[in-house]
C-alpha cells in the first residue's frame, strides 16, 4: 500500500542508485578503512615508544623513561595501561593499573589491545614495552556499526530517501492540477462575491476564485498547491491547532460546518474577518474526496458593532453623568451651600417622615434648636466673611457631636436645628450640653462665641411636627432671655424661666394694646425685644444671600458677591490710607482632569481647593 504514493517509488529508486554507487567506490578503494588505520597508528606509537626508551636506556636515564611511560599513558585516552619488563621478568616502569589490566598472548604475539615490542640496549635485547591499548569499535556493537561501512550505507540511504521523498514531494504538488477544474467553472466561482477554495484530502487547494485571491494579494492560480493552514492566519493556526480549522472538522465529522469566524492580514495590511462554511465534496460512491469552503467579508458589520457598542458606552456615560448633575441637584435644591446642612424645606419634609413614623412605632424623638449667641456683632466687627466661617464651623460641630442618622439643619441665617429619632429628653439635654461646651471651648477663625440651645421632645405630647420645634424654639428664646450661654428644656428647666419673664410679658401686652409704659425697666425689656426681631431679619436676608452669593460646592463668594467686597474694601481703604492685597488663584489643570478622568475628578479637585482656602484663610 505505502508504495502506491509516485514520491515514495521515486525516492525508493534513486536511494538503491545511491548505494550502488557506494559499493562500487568501496571495491575500487576509494572508501578508507578505520579499522586499519587504526591499528597502523597503533603500531607506528608502539615502535616510536621503544626507540625511545632504547636511547635512554643507553645512556641509563631510567626516570626519563618513567616520565615518558606515564605522560603516554594519561595523555592517549586509547592506552589503558603500559610498563617496561626486562628480560628476566622485572618491571623498571609502569603506568596505570598495568598488572590487573595486562594479559600474556598465548603465541606471544601481538594483538590489536595487547601490544609488545622489543627494548634494545647495547644491541642486546634487554626490556619489553608492553602498552595495553582500549577495544577498536569492532568489538562494540554499536561503535562498530558507526564506524563500519555497513553503518554509511545505511546512513546514506536513510538520509537521501528522507531527502528525495520531500524534495520530490514538493515537486509533485507544484505540478499543475487545474486540469481538475474546468475553465467554466473557474469562470462561474469568479463572479461570486464569496471568496471560494476547493481543497483536497490533505487540504491542498485545487481551486480559488478571484475574491479570495484578492485577499492574500494572489492571482487565483498562484494558490494552487498551497495549503490551507498555511495561508498566514492570524488566529495562528499551527499543526496542533490545525485541526480545529473549519475543513479538517468537514472530514473528521463528516457533515458541515457553518459559522466559523477567522480573521487575516489582506495585501494592504489591513485585517479582515471572515464567517467561514465549509461543505464536503464526495465522489460517485459518496466518499469524501475534498470539501467546499465559502469566505463572506464581515468587516464592516463588525465595524458597524464597534460604532454601536461605542455609542451605547457614550450613552451610558452620559446618562450617569446626568445622573451625577441630577444627584447635584438634589443636593443643591435639599442643603444650604454654605454648610451643607438640609435647609429648611427639606428639613421640614423629613421631620415630618420622621415624626409619623416615630409616633406610630412609639419611639423617642427630640428636638434642639440652636442659635449663635451675638452673631450680629461678630459680622459688624469682623466682617461677613468670618461670619460665614463661624457658620461653617458650629455646623462642623454639630456634625461631630451628631449621629449620620440625625438631621442636621439650618433654620435660618445663625439658627440650626437638630432632629434626634429614638432619643429621650434627658438623653437629647445632654448632647446638647455637649454642644454648647464644643462650641464655647473652640475658637471658629479666631473668634470665640458661644451658643444658646433650647431642647424639646416628644414625650411631652407634641402633635405635630411644627409644635415639636415651637417648642424647642421657645426653649432657645428661654435660654437668651436668661443669659445665652445655655441649654433649657421645654417643660423641665422652662417653667423657671417662664416665671421670671411673667412680668415682662404682661408689660409687652399693655404695651400693645396702646398704653403707654411708665417703667425703666420695661422699657429696655422692649428694647431688647426689638433688636432681637432685627437680628432675626437680618437672618432671614443673610439666608437668601447665600442662595444666592455662595458657590454650593467650595462654600466660597460668588464672582459678583467678590466683586462687591472688594469695592467695599478699596473704599474702605482710601479713607483709611492704607493697601489691601488681592491673591488669585487659577486651577491650570482643571480641564485636563475633567478631560482625561472626568466630571467628578474635577469637582472633586474644585472642593479640595476650596475646603483648603477656607481653612487658611
Amino acid at each position: 500500500m505505502m508504495f502506491k504514493s509516485p514520491a515514495i517509488r521515486l525516492s525508493v529508486v534513486l536511494v538503491l542508485f545511491a548505494v550502488n554507487l557506494l559499493f562500487l567506490a568501496d571495491l575500487i578503494g576509494f572508501v578508507p578503512d578505520a579499522t586499519e588505520s587504526a591499528l597502523e597508528h597503533r603500531k607506528s606509537l608502539s615502535e616510536s615508544l621503544a626507540l625511545q626508551f632504547s636511547t635512554a636506556a643507553e645512556k641509563g636515564d631510567f626516570q626519563t623513561i618513567q616520565r615518558t611511560l606515564r605522560a603516554v599513558v594519561e595523555r592517549n585516552d586509547n592506552i589503558r595501561s603500559a610498563a617496561i619488563r626486562t628480560n628476566g621478568g622485572q618491571i623498571i616502569a609502569l603506568a596505570g593499573e598495568h598488572l590487573a589490566n595486562w594479559k600474556i598472548p598465548i603465541d606471544g604475539k601481538s594483538t590489536p589491545t595487547h601490544v609488545q615490542v622489543s627494548v634494545f640496549r647495547k644491541n642486546e635485547n634487554w626490556a619489553t614495552v608492553q602498552l595495553r591499548f582500549a577495544p577498536l569499535w569492532t568489538n562494540s556493537l554499536t561503535n562498530g556499526f558507526t564506524n563500519s561501512f555497513v553503518g554509511l550505507l545505511a546512513f546514506i540511504g536513510l538520509s537521501s530517501f528522507l531527502c528525495y521523498f520531500f524534495v520530490i514531494k514538493k515537486s509533485l504538488r507544484e505540478l499543475d492540477p487545474a486540469a481538475v477544474i474546468p475553465q467554466r467553472v473557474q469562470n462561474a466561482f469568479d463572479v461570486l462575491q464569496e471568496g471560494v477554495l476547493i481543497l483536497d484530502e490533505k487540504e491542498h487547494i485545487v481551486m480559488a476564485n478571484k475574491s479570495i485571491a484578492g485577499l492574500f494579494g494572489k492571482s487565483p492560480t498562484a494558490m494552487i498547491g498551497l495549503k490551507g493552514s498555511e495561508l498566514g492566519w492570524l488566529d495562528g493556526y499551527r499543526p496542533k491547532k490545525a485541526r480545529e480549522l473549519p475543513w479538517f472538522k468537514v472530514m473528521q465529522d463528516s457533515q458541515e460546518h457553518a459559522g466559523a469566524q477567522m480573521r487575516l492580514q489582506n495585501s494592504s495590511g489591513s485585517k479582515v474577518k471572515l464567517a467561514v462554511n465549509a461543505s464536503m465534496v464526495t465522489d460517485n460512491a459518496g466518499k469524501c474526496r475534498g470539501t467546499l469552503v465559502t469566505f463572506d467579508n464581515i468587516t464592516r458589520i463588525e465595524e458597524k458593532n464597534f460604532e454601536l457598542n461605542d455609542m451605547l458606552s457614550k450613552l451610558e456615560s452620559a446618562n450617569e453623568e446626568i445622573e451625577a448633575k441630577s444627584q447635584e441637584l438634589e443636593i443643591l435644591a435639599s442643603h444650604d451651600p454654605l454648610t451643607l446642612c438640609l435647609n429648611r424645606r427639606s428639613l421640614a419634609q423629613k421631620l415630618d417622615a420622621v415624626f409619623t413614623l416615630a409616633r406610630s412605632s412609639e419611639a423617642h424623638l427630640s428636638c434642639i434648636m440652636l442659635d449663635i449667641d451675638f452673631f450680629k456683632s461678630v459680622n459688624d466687627r469682623y466682617g461677613h466673611a468670618t461670619g460665614d466661617q463661624v457658620i461653617k464651623a458650629v455646623a462642623d460641630i454639630l456634625k461631630t457631636c451628631t449621629r449620620d442618622t440625625d438631621l442636621v439643619g439650618r433654620y435660618g441665617g445663625e439658627e440650626f436645628c437638630l432632629v434626634l429619632y429614638n432619643i429621650y429628653l434627658d438623653k437629647a439635654t445632654q448632647i446638647a450640653e455637649r454642644i454648647r461646651q464644643a462650641i464655647e471651648k473652640r475658637s471658629c477663625s479666631g473668634v470665640k462665641i458661644t451658643a444658646s440651645l433650647g431642647v424639646s421632645s416628644l414625650e411631652l405630647n407634641s402633635t405635630k411636627p411644627d409644635e415639636l420645634i415651637n417648642q424647642a424654639d421657645k426653649a432657645l428664646y428661654a435660654a437668651k432671655k436668661s443669659g445665652r450661654n445655655r441649654v433649657i428644656a421645654w417643660g423641665k428647666d422652662f417653667n423657671s424661666v417662664a416665671e421670671t419673664d411673667a412680668g415682662v410679658e404682661i408689660q409687652e401686652q399693655v404695651s400693645q394694646s396702646g398704653k403707654p409704659v411708665t417703667n425703666n425697666t420695661d422699657q429696655a425689656q422692649l428694647k431688647r425685644r426689638v433688636l432681637e426681631l432685627e437680628g432675626l431679619l437680618e437672618k432671614r436676608t443673610l439666608e437668601l444671600e447665600h442662595y444666592e452669593m455662595y458657590d454650593f460646592k467650595t462654600g466660597l463668594p460668588t464672582r459678583s458677591l467678590f466683586d462687591d467686597r472688594i469695592a467695599r474694601e478699596i473704599a474702605k481703604s482710601k479713607r483709611s490710607n492704607c493697601m489691601i492685597a488681592v491673591l488669585s488663584v487659577t486651577i491650570d489643570t482643571i480641564k485636563r482632569v475633567h478631560e482625561t478622568l472626568g466630571y467628578k475628578a474635577a469637582e472633586q479637585l474644585v472642593n479640595a481647593c476650596g475646603q483648603r482656602l477656607n481653612d487658611v484663610l
